[in-house]
């Protein structure tokens, strides 16, 4: 997943679940990591950080 993916997804998740948005990504990256899927868990963890990043630029 590229980081104009990462980020796209991050906005959409942040739109649909507000301030839980980090917590369904790490749920996801649990999942993930509990299957095996270290592509999946290195995935979620790009999501996850591009919403650190959103909400560390977004102004308020």
């Amino acid at each position: 997943m590229s980081q104009s993916d990462s980020k796209y997804t991050a906005q959409n998740l942040m739109a649909v679940h507000g301030l839980r948005a980090q917590a369904v990504v790490q749920e996801r990256a649990a999942e993930a990591r509990q299957q095996g899927d270290t592509a999946g868990v290195q995935r979620w963890q790009n999501v996850e950080a591009a919403i650190s990043d959103l909400r560390r630029t977004t102004p308020r």
